[in-house]
């Protein structure tokens, strides 16, 4: 339980990225993290797309707010909501959500460098990324081997985010 606990405490979001490539390995590892998260129903209603062409990189940079992490990171995952394999929207987005954090916690653990960008529902990017039509954009992750890393994790004092009752 401390590695888990350790991995949670010490994940940053990482913005820059070598050039050293990500593995298929690598990559797949992260996706068998993300499959294992919950959702409701189990209706695992997430869906991804790898992106890792360069040409396809550079034409979702030109699409999303933080462009210099998406044309500098050798992967960006989209992830995608399958509306035909949800049931609720506010079920899905939190199912998704738990599946986005196991693949951030995956990557770190396996010592590369990811940041969550909450790009939703953009038409352009989906065309981008070959979504289908029963398909939104839940949220852009490019993921890298980190050129740097920030220590700072300011967080709320326990006493302000929990009650006890």
């Amino acid at each position: 339980m401390a590695d888990l606990l350790q991995l949670i405490q010490t994940r940053r979001s990482v913005r820059t990225f070598t050039t050293k490539p990500v593995t298929r390995e690598q990559i797949e590892k992260i996706f068998d993290a993300a499959r294992f998260a919950p959702s409701g129903k189990n209706t695992q209603p997430w869906r991804f797309v790898v992106v890792e062409s360069a040409s396809k990189r550079q034409a979702l940079a030109k699409l999303a707010p933080q462009d210099e992490m998406i044309a500098t990171a050798p992967v960006t995952l989209a992830v995608l909501r399958d509306r035909d394999a949800g049931y609720d929207d506010l079920k899905d987005a939190q199912g998704i959500g738990a599946a986005i954090e196991n693949i951030l916690l995956a990557a770190h653990a396996l010592g590369l460098g990811a940041c969550w960008i909450g790009k939703t529902r953009n038409a352009a990017i989906e065309h981008v990324v070959g979504a289908k039509e029963h398909e939104e954009l839940m949220a852009l992750i490019p993921i890298g081997h980190p050129a740097g890393r920030s220590n700072d994790s300011s967080r709320l004092p326990l006493e302000t985010i929990a009650r006890f009752i």
